[in-house]
């Protein structure tokens, strides 16, 4: 545990002498009268519970290592009853539901709740990269679905049946739904003999590989270009669109894949595919 109340310390035997000791000798902080941190917790940790809150939502996410973009501000969950809290630094959620939170501690909320609370914060399509990362790496069950369709916000919970636990990066997460969203046949985790695994295949013929790499400039390995010359000689259009485009311009990725599945001669019906794409994506919100 990285924040104790007055009451733990003493319960595990410390004195009020013994706990002015630690602090003195850096191993405790006191954050306000009666709460305490280790000199493990982090920085996000302390400020939450500083003001007698805990990290929640998107912070919360990050935290436990599943994607979703850096916030502005912290996100924090507070009680009904609480007053007086500093509006600088702080993205505020208020606690609704006064039911257990599986997964839930004293210094973050669990995994459930806080994607709950970050379909509220994050567009429909970050919100599904994050599901999708929370069922891949097991922190919840498809059984969860349910109370993310029931409890996640309006504009979000229509997601729900796009979610895929096979996808291994938030980027693969956002392009697969975009190609939904623009009607195309998307497979995810597509092995192909003499390429290995690619992230996604959309109308058979257009394999998708994204980048994790959060920056610039990153050119194509070795292997990267035999992979794509061996999809070439099998007559699949290989695209790469990068961090930056995939983050911060998902109409030009959408924009892409409608261009390939139009110009490529091999999947079925690709002029009124690309058409119909081209009107759904007039009318789509991709942010």
């Amino acid at each position: 545990m990285e924040v104790w109340t007055r009451g733990d310390l003493l319960s595990q035997g410390l004195t009020d002498r013994r706990i002015a000791a630690a602090i003195d000798r850096g191993i405790l902080i006191r954050l306000r009268p009666g709460l305490f941190a280790t000199s493990a917790a982090d920085e996000q940790t302390i400020a939450a519970a500083g003001i007698g809150a805990r990290v929640a939502c998107v912070s919360a996410l990050r935290s436990r290592e599943i994607w979703v973009q850096e916030p502005a501000r912290l996100h924090v969950e507070v009680g009904r009853s609480a007053s007086r809290l500093p509006a600088a630094g702080f993205h505020v959620h208020w606690r609704r539901n006064p039911s257990p939170d599986p997964g839930g501690d004293r210094v973050r909320t669990g995994v459930t709740a806080a994607l709950i609370q970050a379909s509220g914060c994050l567009s429909p399509i970050m919100w599904i990269a994050a599901v999708d990362s929370a069922l891949h790496q097991g922190a919840i069950s498809s059984g969860d679905l349910a109370a993310l369709a029931a409890r996640a916000s309006p504009r979000s919970r229509r997601f729900v049946p796009l979610v895929d636990r096979r996808a291994e990066s938030g980027l693969e997460s956002i392009v697969r739904v975009v190609a939904r969203e623009l009607g195309f046949h998307v497979r995810s985790q597509v092995r192909i003999d003499g390429v290995g695994r690619v992230d996604l295949v959309v109308e058979r013929w257009i394999a998708v590989e994204t980048d994790g790499a959060a920056f610039h400039g990153v050119s194509l390995s070795a292997r990267d270009r035999l992979r794509d010359a061996r999809l070439a000689a099998r007559g699949m259009t290989a695209l790469r669109p990068g961090y930056s485009l995939v983050v911060f311009d998902r109409r030009a990725v959408a924009e892409q894949l409608i261009g390939a599945v139009g110009a490529h001669r091999r999947v079925n019906d690709a002029g009124h595919l690309a058409a119909r794409a081209r009107r759904r994506l007039a009318r789509l919100d991709l942010s």
